[in-house]
């Protein structure tokens, strides 16, 4: 990022989110954030620092000078691939911009088949294909015209094999929901719905970690995983004592998606507790009562 002077400085790792990187890599015109990763330095250095509480509508208004403590980002986006106007960074209408084309383009309906969706999720960064539907593309929008051949290995949509299409007849452009590859869980309470916060990532077990002063947990917050285990609403969240790996989610972030994956911190500290979650017990679908009539 550029000082007021016109010199380059790093940004800090701290406190960034996939969600908060999908914003750079949006302003960059480089697609979707796939990854966000603290790199160590060998020494200090003057930087930026973000605050994870950002909602300004521009990024740079994000942004306090710093001294790193040896600690920079590395951002990796997608550069070809995206999903816009979705719920979450997994979900949304697919667009791709070719090697040749500098604009992004969406992708008919019909021209991309479950192998292909099994492609496009793992290159975002996301769990498999969960929903792949149509839906109306704007006017103004150039729809690619090709049929993407994959056979679902590939580690990239382009490395796909292809062929031509003369038009999208049906005038529908491809939405695709990939699943949140991460699981969450309550342990050691009472109930299902009553516990510490436990995240499977990339195959293993953590503590959800309860957070430090710039970005603690609040009940709105929490209701993402009560609501996730279909365990109504928050009742209250406080620090547990149980040691072991611990996962940094930022409660800001949960805020406006679902997808735990988006709100992946990159840093954790050494000394941080997990959070321990007491949901309500009753699926907001079932109204005042937690009673069912089963047939």
């Amino acid at each position: 990022m550029k000082r007021q002077d016109g010199n380059w400085k790093p940004v800090e790792g701290f406190y960034w989110y996939r969600k908060l990187g999908n914003r750079v890599c949006a302003e960059l015109d480089c697609g979707s954030a796939v990854s966000v990763k603290t790199r160590v330095t060998s020494s200090d250095t003057d930087n930026w620092s973000v605050r994870p509480d950002c909602d300004e509508p521009e990024l740079s208004d994000c942004f306090t000078p710093a001294t790193s403590l040896y600690t920079s980002l590395e951002l990796n986006c997608s550069d070809s691939v995206r999903l816009v106007h979705g719920s979450s960074l997994c979900s949304g209408r697919l667009e791709v911009r070719s090697n040749q084309s500098k604009s992004w383009s969406s992708v008919c309906e019909g021209h991309l088949d479950l192998h292909g969706a099994q492609v496009v999720c793992r290159e975002l960064g996301c769990g498999a294909p969960g929903l792949l539907q149509g839906v109306l593309y704007g006017e103004a929008e150039a729809p690619v015209v090709q049929t993407f051949q994959c056979e679902g290995h590939e580690s990239a949509l382009l490395d796909c094999g292809s062929s031509g299409s003369q038009t999208c007849s049906s005038g529908t452009a491809v939405d695709l929901t990939c699943t949140d590859p991460d699981d969450v869980r309550l342990v050691g309470g009472a109930s299902h719905c009553n516990g510490e916060v436990q995240m499977k990532h990339h195959g293993k077990w953590g503590y959800m970690e309860y957070g430090t002063y710039y970005d603690l947990w609040t009940l709105k917050a929490a209701d993402v995983i009560c609501r996730r285990l279909d365990c109504g609403s928050a009742v209250s969240v406080r620090r547990s004592g149980s040691s072991g790996p611990k996962l940094p989610i930022s409660s800001y972030c949960l805020l406006s998606t679902s997808t735990l994956t988006d709100c992946l911190r990159t840093d954790t500290d050494s000394n941080s507790t997990p959070l321990f979650l007491t949901c309500s017990g009753k699926s907001t679908d079932d109204g005042p009562d937690s009673v069912r009539v089963l047939p």
